[in-house]
């Protein structure tokens, strides 16, 4: 069962925002933002498969298609408002495949430091071998030895930065997670496992927008190459942050957000 918590807005609204957050972490990193959030509108807080107080069985496969079908349970609680989908990383290729493939109609999508998937065979293949080998360690040595591993990687290198009381509680909301639940979430569900949705991004047609951090490269041509191929989208460069935007500039990564909600609430 996919554990979600839902807050009421402070003011009479429509609006509800679903958070979906990104691997090794949980529903825990958005909760300093939550406050800001609900002058506006309702907020929906999602721990994804294996992540937090997650209890999806781990008899089941977690695909794509499995989360899918956790979100339409949980959405379809709330269709009669108008739903903006959120996703950081691996919580932003949910929320695309979502906004393509889900049942239940979001009214706009907002992605940060994420990517469609990946283009070539090959290259996707050798991607699954990565996230196989990356869940062997898990399996085999523990969450403290990968985490260690995973924060020297190039994509958090300006958390540096960050002062060290927020990289300490980072670090231990990693430490926090299953072990055997993230090899099963990367099997399931890693970069990897993404279907190649470039092709299908011209379907969403809601108001979407594109966050990427100015140190990110990677994810900044990413997100420059989906704007043009999302119609109804455009793409902002936060910067002085590299992928974890929420994190590195949280004022301004809420300034985005709530900016944008009013924007799409006026129209």
């Amino acid at each position: 069962m996919t554990h979600y918590k839902y807050y009421e807005a402070n003011v009479e609204t429509n609006q509800v925002l679903v958070l979906l957050h990104g691997f090794l972490s949980d529903s825990r990193t958005y909760y300093n933002h939550i406050d800001k959030y609900t002058d506006i509108c309702h907020v929906i807080t999602i721990d994804l498969p294996g992540h937090g107080e997650d209890q999806s069985s781990m008899d089941e496969t977690w695909n794509f298609d499995y989360i899918t079908t956790l979100l339409d349970r949980i959405l379809d609680k709330y269709k009669d408002k108008s739903i903006t989908l959120f996703g950081y990383s691996m919580g932003g290729r949910v929320a695309l495949y979502y906004a393509i493939n889900g049942h239940i109609p979001i009214s706009n999508l907002i992605l940060e430091s994420t990517s469609p998937g990946i283009k070539e065979e090959a290259n996707q293949l050798e991607r699954r071998l990565v996230d196989d080998a990356r869940a062997k360690v898990l399996d085999i040595a523990g969450i403290e030895l990968f985490v260690n591993d995973w924060e020297k990687l190039p994509l958090f290198q300006s958390q540096l930065e960050l002062p060290v009381e927020i990289q300490h509680q980072i670090r231990l909301q990693r430490l926090s997670q299953s072990p055997q639940k993230m090899a099963k979430a990367l099997r399931g569900y890693g970069t990897g496992q993404m279907p190649n949705l470039w092709p299908r991004l011209k379907e969403i047609k809601v108001p979407t927008l594109i966050l990427a951090g100015e140190y990110d490269e990677k994810f900044v041509q990413i997100a420059k190459k989906m704007a043009n191929l999302i119609p109804n989208s455009k793409c902002k460069l936060i910067s002085a942050t590299g992928h974890t935007i929420h994190v590195e500039d949280s004022d301004e990564f809420d300034t985005m957000i709530l900016g944008f909600l009013k924007e799409e609430q006026n129209d």
